[in-house]
């Protein structure tokens, strides 16, 4: 039986990491990579008893124990089948630099894995992580209403924005062309991720069993939107789908709108509110809003970075296509305004324009606002973040609409659409859809610049988590966990941004040649 079997799979990966077999026929190779993986088997058995030895102290924890003692056998027992298969198989023979780059390469990831598990499972202190959960999410001052009774918590206003954001994502995703078994798998990951760091109750300061229902209710959410998203994706036309990922587009950024005015209500919603609290059911959805909010200079932590980098996405957008089509035009009252704006703002760094802000732009909206303090310095921060973002994005769709074929535009001139309709239907398509890589780029910036605002003293996440050794005594000298904690998170969201742009690229066929027809 064994003479029988074939292992095409085992033999690719083989020759992608080890080179080719110098060894002829079939049979041999078989036994020779059984050998090789018998090798990595013994030496995983090995290596995970040995090292089950380590002792245990009030630094590492039996569970710490045991994902570094997989991990570091895991890694190692890798390691040993490539060097197995290179030694067994002579693949130096055949292909030497395919087997000495596979070695180098196995011995490095060999030697940064152990070291990454070494340092995130038995060096560092991550208790300072779980101590200040709240405090890297909400700010200090959230953080101090969530947690003392003497204060009124309004962190209620944050759960709505968390079931909508997580219902419109599973949405989304169910009009996509992700398969059920991939969102399945990543969908747990993620879930099992966000759970076992919000509910974990280890020097928790909240109460972890009403966060776990309210994930749960976010998860449910999540879930039955996208089975009702992809089952009517199925049942329905091409033209459909589009049209409900056009409706998902608008609610992500009436989303974002939404979230700023649930978080602080301005006085015509107060109003409003107040005005609609006798009709039933509408009065008691918004009863809540009949009362000032939470002012967004109180607002810190990963909640400001995420506000103010979606603002300088979802604004950044609108203004850099009105700048774009704006520094196109042959009106010298639209060109000019629109180069001016561009120039200036592109010559200036970014943290210039944040200083800006913070002293000089009260002054410039002072005609605009009847008391220029109430414009918050969030507030600001996002404006100038949406013009930042909104100048680099109109040269980006500038590339793009120079792009777009002239037989495009004389045929729908020919089919008799007016000049805004082929700027909108024709022009703009193309150019985003041959743009897409390089304004998810700028998306990205955006994203890692917010970092840029600790610097004006705004508690954004990277501010609070190079303060955190100073919230506890017992914490002093513990500052590298809380920055290593904070590059991975914001790792995470570029890395998310980057397989999003992927995914829409594919969609639209620009992984491969042609593919215009999608746009």
């Amino acid at each position: 039986m064994m003479g029988k079997l074939s292992f095409p799979r085992l033999f690719e990966a083989e020759n992608a990491f080890a080179g080719r077999s110098s060894f002829e026929g079939e049979d041999t190779d078989r036994w020779l990579s059984i050998a090789a993986l018998s090798i990595a088997v013994f030496y995983f058995a090995f290596k995970l008893v040995t090292e089950m030895d380590m002792s245990l102290d009030e630094r590492v924890t039996a569970t710490d124990r045991l994902i570094y003692v997989i991990g570091v056998s895991s890694i190692g027992a890798f390691a040993a089948w490539i060097f197995s298969v290179v030694l067994l198989k002579m693949t130096f023979r055949r292909s030497l630099s395919t087997a000495l780059l596979g070695l180098i390469s196995v011995v490095i990831a060999n030697y940064v894995l152990e070291l990454v598990l070494d340092i995130a499972l038995l060096t560092m202190r991550w208790d300072i992580i779980w101590s200040n959960r709240v405090l890297t999410l909400l700010g200090a001052k959230m953080t101090e209403a969530m947690t003392q009774d003497y204060i009124p918590s309004e962190n209620w206003r944050l759960w709505p924005i968390v079931y909508i954001t997580w219902a419109l994502m599973g949405a989304a995703y169910g009009t996509s062309t992700t398969t059920v078994r991939s969102f399945a798998a990543w969908f747990a990951v993620v879930t099992a991720v966000v759970f076992a760091y919000a509910t974990n109750p280890q020097l928790a300061n909240y109460s972890v069993d009403s966060v776990r229902n309210k994930l749960v209710i976010s998860t449910i959410l999540a879930v039955s939107a996208f089975g009702l998203s992809r089952a009517y994706s199925i049942r329905s036309g091409e033209y459909k789908v589009n049209r409900l990922k056009r409706i998902f587009a608008i609610l992500a950024v009436v989303d974002f709108f939404l979230a700023i005015l649930i978080m602080d209500p301005p006085e015509w919603l107060q109003a409003f509110a107040s005005y609609c609290s006798n009709i039933p059911l509408l009065g008691d959805l918004l009863s809540p809003l009949t009362s000032p909010g939470v002012p967004a200079s109180v607002w810190g932590g990963l909640f400001v970075n995420i506000i103010v980098a979606m603002a300088g996405c979802v604004l950044g957008l609108v203004v850099g296509i009105f700048l774009a089509f704006g520094r196109q035009s042959r009106l010298p009252v639209v060109k000019w305004p629109s180069v001016s704006i561009i120039e200036i703002v592109r010559s200036g760094p970014l943290i210039c324009w944040l200083y800006f802000a913070m002293y000089l732009l009260p002054d410039v909206v002072d005609p605009l606002f009847t008391n220029p303090e109430d414009f918050d310095n969030i507030l600001r921060m996002m404006a100038i973040f949406s013009i930042f973002g909104g100048v680099y994005i109109a040269e980006v769709i500038r590339g793009g609409l120079q792009a777009v074929d002239s037989g495009q535009k004389e045929a729908a001139l020919a089919l008799g659409l007016s000049p805004i309709q082929t700027k909108r239907l024709v022009e703009l398509p193309n150019a985003i859809r041959t743009t897409l890589p390089s304004i998810v780029s700028v998306f990205i910036g955006l994203w890692k610049d917010t970092t840029l605002l600790f610097i004006i003293n705004i508690l954004d996440f990277f501010k609070l988590a190079k303060d955190m050794p100073n919230t506890d005594l017992s914490f002093l000298g513990y500052f590298l966990e809380p920055l290593y904690f904070s590059a991975v998170v914001f790792w995470v969201f570029a890395f998310y941004l980057s397989r999003i742009s992927m995914s829409v690229e594919r969609s639209l066929g620009l992984v491969k040649e042609g593919g215009g027809d999608k746009a």
